[in-house]
This record gives structure tokens, C-alpha cells and sequence, in this order.
């Protein structure tokens, strides 16, 4: 009885943008997406979903994220991520492949040198969460938190660490430090933030992404925008029904 209360309490649903919230909830019948920073309510198969559309970032992601948890209060059920997301490695995560998070780490964060950055460079981390630490990397349960949520992961997503960026990597050399570093399939600009913001509220988390191009690269041949928006509707069909 407990866990069917659980999962009947509102779900905060978060997408960067109105383009990928209309390519993946708008097909399921949605309300129109909100202005970026705003929220709308949605009501599907019994359930109460809070969607944001929070803008591109990580801050605008956390601050988007924190009105709506703050609005909902402790009845949430949980926070679900959906969006696109670059690729460190076709073979591992081609275009159109979808990934959930099995952690997220943000390489902006440190003492910034010639070198690079040293995450723990300051001497302090940026939060600590259940008595645990968090500079630059905080470890997600992709699988237990989506069935906490009563939700199913679709059979063909990949499980990886994604890497969350203030600015996307817009050469090779760049993608080739972040992925190394960090042994990563993704990277997009908000995992990190809405995760962290989902931990503090102490609520599961899940982060489902289509890969829509290669990360570090710019010609036509590496992207495929609208096949990743119609992989995110297929995925979202599925998670959510």
C-alpha cells in the first residue's frame, strides 16, 4: 500500500527547452509547453505531473527545479530528466541511442589552472549529502529510482556516467579530456544540477537522454537533431505509460 501511494503522488517532470518538451510529451497529450523558467500541471493516467521547462544551464536548471520542488513540497513522488545529449563515443551511445545516468559529474567546478581544474582545488566541496562529500561527481541509481517512481526504463537505453558543462564542448581536444577524466557517454547542461536539486530534497531521480550528436564535433554528419527528439517521444511513451 505504501509504495502504490508513492507512486500516485505528483512526478516533477524537467526538459531544458519547449522543443524537446513538445517532442516528448506533446504527443501524449500535454498541455502547451511553458514560457522557459515556468511550469505547467499536467494529469495523465490518474497521476499528477508537474512539468518545468527550466531553460539551458545548470543554473537556470536548479532554480527552475528548486520553485518546483519548493511549490510541491514533500509529496513528491520524485524528478525525472528528460532531454538531449551529445556522445563522447558513437559505439557506445550512437545517435538516437538513449541513456540514463548512472552518475553525473560537473567539471566546472574547482581551481581552474594551466593544468585544468582540481576539483577539490578549494578546499571545501559544494554540498555534502548524507554525510557524503560532493565536489564533482555524484553517483545516481538509475534503475531502483525509476521503479521507486513506478516507472520502467525502456529495454534499449544504455546505463552511463554523464558529464554536465556551463558550455558545451565545441572542439575534440575539450571532449577528449572530459571523457577520459571522467569515463562518460554524455554530456548536456543540466543532468548535474537537477540531480544534485532531486538528492537535496531527498526524492529518487532519474535522468533519460537521447544522443543528438557527437560531443566536440560541428559537422552535419555527426548530428541528428530530429532523429533524437523522435527517439525522446518513443522513450517518454514509454516511461511514462
Amino acid at each position: 500500500m505504501a509504495q502504490a501511494q508513492q507512486t500516485c503522488s505528483p512526478l516533477v517532470i524537467v526538459l531544458a527547452t519547449a522543443k524537446e518538451y513538445k517532442a516528448a510529451l506533446s504527443p501524449l497529450g500535454a498541455p502547451a509547453a511553458p514560457e522557459p523558467g515556468g511550469n505547467v500541471i499536467w494529469r495523465r493516467g490518474g497521476r499528477e505531473h508537474l512539468v518545468c521547462v527550466t531553460g539551458v544551464g545548470p543554473v537556470a536548471a536548479a532554480a527552475s527545479l528548486g520553485l518546483a520542488l519548493g511549490r510541491l513540497g514533500p509529496s513528491v513522488s520524485g524528478v525525472v530528466n528528460l532531454g538531449l545529449a551529445g556522445s563522447f563515443d558513437f559505439a557506445a551511445a550512437p545517435l538516437g541511442a538513449l541513456v540514463a545516468a548512472t552518475a553525473e559529474a560537473f567539471p566546472e567546478y574547482g581551481l581552474r589552472a594551466k593544468a585544468g581544474v582540481d576539483t577539490q582545488g578549494l578546499g571545501f566541496p559544494q554540498l555534502t549529502l548524507a554525510g557524503v562529500p560532493v565536489y564533482d561527481h555524484l553517483p545516481l541509481a538509475p534503475e531502483a529510482d525509476a521503479a521507486a517512481m513506478g516507472l520502467a526504463l525502456p529495454e534499449s537505453c544504455v546505463l552511463e556516467t554523464a558529464v554536465t558543462v556551463a558550455g558545451v564542448s565545441g572542439e575534440p581536444d575539450r571532449a577528449a579530456i572530459l571523457s577520459r577524466k571522467y569515463k562518460a557517454a554524455t554530456e548536456s547542461m543540466e543532468g548535474f544540477a537537477v540531480a544534485m536539486a532531486a538528492s537535496m530534497a531527498g526524492v529518487p531521480f532519474l535522468e533519460l537522454r537521447a544522443v543528438s550528436n557527437k560531443v566536440g564535433s560541428r559537422p552535419p554528419e555527426d548530428w541528428d537533431l530530429s532523429g533524437a527528439l523522435a527517439a525522446l517521444g518513443r522513450a517518454a511513451d514509454r516511461l511514462l505509460s
